[in-house]
């Protein structure tokens, strides 16, 4: 019954976030990470809620004894590719001067044809399914290790 509980609450937690992103219009790896940005500085409890929703899944799956080392290991990549440039001192509300910000300090040196280059793939529309595929791989993972655990 616990299991029940918490694999409700995982599926409570990834489709809130789902929903927050796709009611701000994502359309690109810019536009996703841009997001999750505006959503801290605006809304802090809400902004942090979204954004360690791994971190969440982890703690509810130790509350009933589940060691999911699969989501804590994407939680340590997420933590180091995207939620560095998340929370950074920087306060703006225009994406272009934010996604300038993080690809200059992801690349300390680059040109400006290959500065372009990785703005334009960044900018680039994706599919629905590759913008959320994080999210799915944690669903997956998370009633996996609840089930079978």
């Amino acid at each position: 019954m616990e299991k029940l509980f918490i694999e409700m609450i995982v599926i409570f937690i990834i489709g809130f976030r789902i929903y927050i992103l796709q009611k701000l219009n994502i359309k690109s790896a810019a536009d996703k990470i841009f997001a999750l940005y505006y959503i801290k500085n605006h809304n802090f409890l809400l902004g942090c809620f979204i954004i360690c929703y791994i971190l969440e899944i982890i703690l509810l799956e130790l509350s009933v004894g589940v060691l999911n080392i699969a989501l804590l290991i994407i939680f340590m990549m997420e933590l180091f590719l995207v939620y560095r440039h998340i929370f950074i001192a920087l306060k703006t509300d225009n994406k272009e001067d934010y996604i300038d910000l993080v690809i200059k300090r992801i690349f300390t040196t680059l040109t400006y044809s290959e500065y372009q280059e990785i703005k334009n793939e960044l900018t680039k529309p994706q599919p629905p399914w590759k913008l959320y595929l994080t999210e799915f791989i944690v669903l997956f993972f998370a009633i996996y290790y609840l089930e079978f655990a």
